[in-house]
């Protein structure tokens, strides 16, 4: 879901990378493409209030919450025409995590850079590096951020997996409207079905209740009367 805001993927080095900068973001224009993020458990508290939360299937059958900021055929609806993000309204951390993310291969995990990203090319802003063992302060700070981003997105995949098991999730769309036009997500999206979690036997509702799974089945259900 997100393969596609990064335009040169590249295993951060303390060496090849030593003289890279990160700047300040000044827009999120690499974000005008992207129509479903996927997000943390703790992030649907937050993201609850502005945004869409709904659950997705990757290509390998996994289940990730994730929020919807546009359509299918309009990429994200919450940027303004000089690309600034829409006030109030909550930006994943998958996403200001860029232009790091996090790969796998071979059993191990590694931070990724996008050494084509606006705020990577760039003259000024601070190192990443400040030696060939170690990082800067500044450095440091985004490894530990992604890291921590995408774990929480990965440990989610637990949450759903289990709600999943209670076969209360539907396939569904999301549509919207924004100045007339409309906008539809519809691959591979799944809701909570209400009328089955309501008719739930009281075991079940109890699991869902003692492992504290019913505070973030809440914060889904109603994110969706969000409007854009």
């Amino acid at each position: 879901m997100l393969a596609n805001i990064f335009k040169k993927p590249e295993i951060l080095d303390k060496i090849k990378h030593k003289d890279l900068k990160l700047s300040p973001y000044e827009n999120y224009e690499f974000t005008k493409d992207v129509y479903l993020v996927p997000i943390g458990l703790e992030e649907m508290l937050v993201a609850t209030k502005s945004l869409i939360i709904v659950f997705v299937k990757d290509p390998s059958g996994a289940i990730f919450p994730s929020v919807v900021l546009g359509g299918e055929n309009g990429g994200n609806l919450l940027l303004s025409s000089d690309y600034s993000w829409k006030k109030n309204t909550y930006i994943p951390a998958a996403l200001r995590s860029y232009p790091f993310g996090l790969g796998s291969g071979n059993g191990n995990n590694y931070i990724t850079v996008d050494t084509e990203a606006d705020v990577i090319k760039t003259d000024i802003g601070n190192l990443l590096v400040k030696d060939e063992s170690s990082l800067t302060k500044e450095g440091d700070f985004a490894v530990k951020f992604v890291t921590e981003a995408y774990s929480n997105i990965e440990n989610a995949k637990a949450f759903t997996s289990f709600i999943d098991s209670f076969d209360i999730l539907k396939l569904a769309e999301v549509n919207m409207k924004l100045s007339e036009e409309e906008y539809i997500v519809k691959s591979g999206i799944y809701i909570v079905d209400e009328n089955s979690l309501n008719k739930l036997e009281s075991r079940k509702l109890k699991k869902l209740s003692t492992g504290g799974y019913m505070k973030f089945i809440y914060a889904h259900l109603l994110s969706l009367s969000n409007k854009y």
